[in-house]
Parts: structure tokens; C-alpha cells; sequence
């Protein structure tokens, strides 16, 4: 076998880790956290499935690339809790940190596509960057509601507070607008928030 693929094959065994590494949110059923490569893997599902529904042409192949990436670092930093002051703090030099020691293990080229759709992500400076950071933030919100609220609960997050995540969705395009709509209103009802504040 040549050097570039070991290479290759090395930086895979890497990427296995990403099934171990888990997010504060839960399954939908509650019996544990969802780790970062099923977040991964359920975002690419959310993009082949709502591209075609939204109001403007993403790039399906760029997104599936960006949404499939843009968590690696977490292999290295670890899941940053978005509600967490202090850990979002410094946030930005452990993943850059982290890219620099994943993506650096692959061959040139790669090392440099890989680093590239994670700044492209990170940046949102891109149609395809926007859609995906955009589902994203849905995606974990959604996990929120279907999991009646249990990581809000465990870290006490108001109804407000998730706004700071489900701003950027409902900014991108009507139809994210109009799914939260919904989801806010499944969980008013359900009284699903952290703060055991009861809305109608």
C-alpha cells in the first residue's frame, strides 16, 4: 500500500472516533445522547430531504460535504454546549487547534479540502455554508423537542434562551421559519422548557 493511502486509511480509523464523542442533546427517545456522527449523519439526511423544498439552490453535493465535516474537530475539542458561556468562550482556538492536528494527518490536498469546507462551514460565507449552519441549529433543536425537552431540563434553558439558536434557521429561509413555528408550539404545549415556565 502507498503512503497517501495508508494516509487515508489512518485518518478513517481517526474518524471512528466521532461515533464516541457525544452531544448534550439526546435521541429522540431519551435513553442517551446522540453522539456527533449521528448528528453528522442525520444533518445530510435534513439536506437531501429539505434542499428541494427551500426557496433558494443549494449545491446538494457541496452541503453533504460541509454538513458530513464540519463536527470532525469535535474528535479533538470535543462538543462545545451552545448554552455554555464559558465553554463558548473558547470555543474558536480549541477547534482550530483541532483542525489543524485532524486535517494536517491527511494527505496535502485532502488536508487542504477538508480544512477549507470546515472554514467555508465555520464562516457561512457560502449559499451551501448557510443552508447547512442553518440545519444544523434545526437539527438540535428539533432533538430538543422530540426528546421532550430533557437536556433543556437537565441545564435549566428558557424558551428564550433557545433563540440564540433558532434565529439563524428562521433568517435563512420561510420554510425553516415556519418549522419552528411549529416546533415552538409542540413544545409550549408540551412544557417541555428548563426553566418550568408554563406557556400557552
Amino acid at each position: 500500500m502507498n503512503e497517501r493511502t495508508g494516509m487515508i486509511l489512518e485518518f478513517l480509523f481517526t474518524l471512528d472516533k466521532a461515533k464516541t464523542i457525544l452531544r448534550k442533546g439526546y435521541l429522540g427517545d431519551g435513553s442517551r445522547r446522540e453522539s456527533i456522527a449521528e448528528h453528522m449523519w442525520h444533518l445530510a439526511l435534513w439536506a437531501m430531504l429539505l434542499r428541494d423544498e427551500i426557496g433558494f439552490k443549494a449545491d446538494l453535493l457541496r452541503t453533504l460535504e460541509l454538513v458530513l465535516t464540519h463536527d470532525l474537530v469535535e474528535i479533538y475539542a470535543g462538543d462545545t454546549y451552545a448554552f455554555d458561556e464559558a465553554a463558548v468562550a473558547g470555543q474558536k482556538a480549541r477547534e482550530e487547534e483541532a483542525a489543524e492536528a485532524l486535517f494536517s494527518s491527511l494527505p496535502c490536498d485532502l488536508a487542504g479540502k477538508f480544512r477549507g469546507l470546515w472554514d467555508e462551514f465555520e464562516e457561512a460565507r457560502t449559499l451551501e455554508a448557510r443552508f447547512a449552519k442553518a440545519l444544523d441549529h434545526l437539527q438540535g433543536f428539533t432533538q430538543n423537542c422530540i426528546s421532550k425537552g430533557k437536556s433543556w431540563k437537565e441545564n435549566g434553558i428558557s424558551r428564550e434562551r433557545t433563540f440564540l439558536r433558532t434565529d439563524p434557521p428562521r433568517e435563512t429561509d420561510p420554510l425553516f421559519a415556519e418549522i419552528l413555528d411549529h416546533l415552538y408550539d409542540v413544545a409550549d404545549r408540551e412544557n417541555i422548557w428548563g426553566d418550568g415556565q408554563t406557556r400557552n
